[in-house]
């Protein structure tokens, strides 16, 4: 039991992966987090990963010819059978190469492994039957390798220039708006207003009651982009606040309506503060309440993704600072 115990504390870490990659000829960048080498054009690199468990490689190139994928594919899936304990998984494209490692319990049974690996992409770059490639245009030009936000890849120098370039004329243009929180604050109000009212609407209209509250937050930050000129991760959690705001007030908002339309369309006639008066009777019984909650949860559920899709979709199409050549 005490060797067993002994036995799983043998995992390469960082330091240990750094190291044992330094002494496979590779160099390291501690940014990406990936060791990377470079060897008749071609750039291997391999990553330490985020997930603690696993190694990522990638090599980009592209098969010379039909008879060149199938003869790498064969090679690839030889090696994968004698080394499926160690490779999680492989894919061979017209663009790259790339394996998932697995990082086993005994250090010394990892290092022969990846040195395999290490051994089998050098014979694949010296068989001629692949070309290196840009990561970014997939052309056959000379590239070197650079971070791109924290990510490493080979890049040509064309690609390089558009990126700055890019980067540059975007950061210049986010530097000079500057943020108008308080008429941004206005904005989101106004638009989450709009949105409420287009949720009371199909209240009435749809069934699908509590997923219309999209239109609430979609609003919403349309609302404070136009007027605050800036969007921040402030900003975005101020919007989505107000809209989880706008929506409860909407839903009760369309509950009261409802209540009206119901006795209106039964030849009764009822004022609005009967049609309050009634709605609030009915929310004070706890099963009344309860039977509404699905509803709201549904509608917040829908604030928050749409909140995080927004974001993630800024982090992604934003440019990235790159950095120089590391070669």
């Amino acid at each position: 039991m005490a060797m067993n115990r002994e036995r799983k504390v043998k995992v390469l870490t960082e330091s240990e992966f750094q190291e044992f990659m330094i002494v496979m000829g590779y160099r390291y960048n501690e940014k990406s987090k990936t060791a990377f080498n470079t060897f008749m054009g071609f750039h291997c690199l391999i990553g330490f990963g985020i997930s603690e468990n696993r190694y990522t490689l990638r090599l980009g190139c592209t098969p010379k010819s039909t008879e060149d994928i199938l003869s790498v594919l064969e090679e690839l899936n030889d090696f994968h059978d004698e080394h499926k304990d160690y490779i999680v998984k492989y894919s061979f494209k017209k663009t790259y190469i790339s394996m998932e490692l697995k990082k086993t319990i005994d250090s010394d049974i990892d290092k022969e492994q990846l040195r395999a690996v290490v051994h089998l992409i050098t014979v694949l770059c010296k068989s001629e039957r692949l070309a290196p490639i840009c990561r970014v245009c997939s052309r056959q030009r000379k590239t070197g390798v650079y971070v791109v936000g924290s990510e490493m890849m080979p890049i040509c120098d064309a690609c390089v220039g558009r990126k700055r370039r890019l980067y540059e004329k975007r950061r210049d243009l986010f530097e000079k708006k500057q943020q108008h929180m308080a008429a941004g604050i206005v904005g989101a109000v106004f638009g989450a207003t709009l949105g409420a009212m287009m949720n009371i609407l199909m209240y009435q209209l749809c069934p699908l009651k509590g997923v219309w509250s999209i239109f609430i937050i979609v609003l919403c930050f349309c609302g404070f982009v136009v007027t605050g000129k800036r969007a921040t991760k402030k900003s975005g959690v101020i919007c989505a606040a107000i809209s989880s705001v706008i929506f409860v007030l909407s839903e009760y908002a369309a509950m009261v309506l409802e209540t009206a339309i119901g006795i209106e369309r039964d030849g009764g006639h009822i004022l609005i503060s009967e049609s309050i008066d009634i709605t609030n009777s009915v929310l004070s019984d706890p099963a009344n309440l309860a039977s509404f909650a699905p509803e709201i949860a549904a509608g917040l559920l829908v604030i928050l993704a749409t909140g995080i899709v927004y974001f993630l979709k800024r982090m992604l199409t934003r440019p990235m600072k790159i950095s120089k050549n590391l070669l």
